[in-house]
């Protein structure tokens, strides 16, 4: 994947995408990611932070994004942050917390991916989702994604959200 320039601001566009239900996900990687995370569930709800180990999903960690939900989504923080995410936004939260994520992105961005957080920890179900990412107006690069949200916690409460994303580089200016 070519590394994507990091002047302008990101945003969805929201007229080319949206969620998904899992069984319609296309990505390889995607699909590994929900079988999974339904393995560790079993017959519960979600499975826990601590049931995730690397050495089961090497193929999947460059895509990993885990967030730790903080005071209930107030806000959350980048606890995971495999590369494919990294070269997609342009830097790397790793450490950092979304409420900081315009800092390094300008623009609406932060609250757009607060919504999606959101979805996970209110509803505590796992929900793919598909569309373009605008990388720079004025380059007019985007990125077409496949992701699932996911959530992890004790049963009850979501404490983490688990995402499995893939980007692919667009270039529009046709």
């Amino acid at each position: 994947m070519e590394q994507l320039a990091t002047t302008g601001s990101i945003r969805f566009d929201e007229n080319s995408g949206g969620r998904i239900p899992l069984g319609d996900v296309e990505s390889d990687i995607v699909r590994d990611a929900i079988s999974y995370w339904q393995d560790l569930r079993g017959s519960r709800r979600f499975p826990r932070r601590d049931e995730i180990q690397p050495r089961d999903i090497r193929g999947l960690l460059r895509h990993i994004c885990l967030l730790k939900v903080v005071d209930g989504g107030a806000d959350y923080e980048y606890r995971v942050i495999g590369d494919a995410h990294v070269i997609a936004y342009g830097f790397s939260m790793q450490g950092k917390r979304l409420s900081e994520f315009d800092q390094y992105s300008p623009g609406h961005h932060g609250s757009v991916l607060k919504r999606l957080y959101d979805r996970v920890v209110r509803k505590g179900e796992p929900y793919a989702l598909r569309g373009w990412i605008e990388r720079s107006e004025s380059q007019r690069r985007y990125i077409y994604s496949e992701s699932l949200f996911a959530p992890l916690g004790d049963g009850t409460d979501v404490d983490h959200v688990f995402n499995v994303s893939v980007y692919v580089p667009r270039d529009m200016r046709n």
